[in-house]
């Protein structure tokens, strides 16, 4: 188990996210030799980035992102959306 440090609290409060869900998914983070800094998406909520850096057997979670845009779609339009993307 990882100890972690939250020093963005005030974005987990403005954006209203599970503080114990964020500190159960850091703690069970895999630490690789050699990797400083990670990104990886919220469990709880795929629009939301956490962004920190693992300090020795830290993990620090320093900044929280919000997608700004999101548009939920099938295969289908998934298929429409990026050939239209491409200028087709």
């Amino acid at each position: 188990m990882n100890k972690v440090i939250i020093e963005c609290a005030e974005l987990v409060d403005k954006y209203e996210l599970n503080r114990d869900s964020i500190l159960k998914q850091l703690q069970s983070m895999e630490i690789d030799k050699g990797i400083e800094d990670f990104i990886i998406a919220y469990n709880d909520d795929f629009r939301y980035t956490l962004i920190g850096e693992i300090k020795s057997k830290q993990v620090v979670l320093t900044n929280i992102e919000k997608a700004i845009a999101f548009e939920k779609m099938d295969n289908t339009n998934l298929y429409e959306f990026i050939k239209k993307g491409q200028g087709k």
